[in-house]
């Protein structure tokens, strides 16, 4: 539970007193300084590396989609929606943790379907994307080629009905 709140406060530190247009630097930037710590835990370090790795993927494959540079709002709300995402999924698990193993999964199977049923970029090469899903020590077991933003309100909007 504790690692639950250090994610929560990390991800409202990192976007909570910045301008719009800093938001992707800012949550880049704070995964990569994590990912540089040596006594980070392995909890943030996956965390960190997750969101890491989703904004290198948005950036890079936008740049080539496009053909050059992609506007910083887009990247920005997707950063934002990513955080958002990632907090709201570890804040749920933890508020099921005294539940039933049938309802973590619940929480878990409908964070999943919602990055499964919001792709960023066509085509993508699966093996690649689903990393994090494949992987069954991940504690983010997440498409990286996800629209973040339409994941977190088909995440939201799940989770009032």
């Amino acid at each position: 539970m504790r690692k639950i709140l250090i994610i929560a406060l990390m991800g409202i530190i990192s976007t909570g007193n910045i301008n719009a247009q800093e938001v992707f630097n800012q949550v880049v930037n704070n995964a990569k300084l994590v990912l540089e710590d040596p006594r980070a835990d392995s909890f943030l370090t996956a965390v960190s590396q997750f969101k890491y790795t989703a904004m290198q993927f948005l950036c890079t494959t936008a740049i080539k989609q496009k053909g050059g540079p992609v506007e910083a709002d887009m990247l920005d709300r997707q950063a934002l929606a990513l955080n958002n995402f990632i907090i709201s999924y570890f804040r749920e698990l933890g508020k099921a943790q005294k539940s039933s193993d049938s309802a973590q999964k619940d929480i878990m199977k409908r964070f999943w379907r919602a990055c499964n049923e919001n792709p960023m970029f066509e085509n993508q090469d699966r093996e690649i994307t689903d990393a994090f899903i494949n992987d069954p020590d991940c504690i983010t077991p997440f498409s990286i080629n996800t629209n973040w933003v339409m994941a977190e309100k088909a995440v939201t909007e799940n989770s009032k009905k």
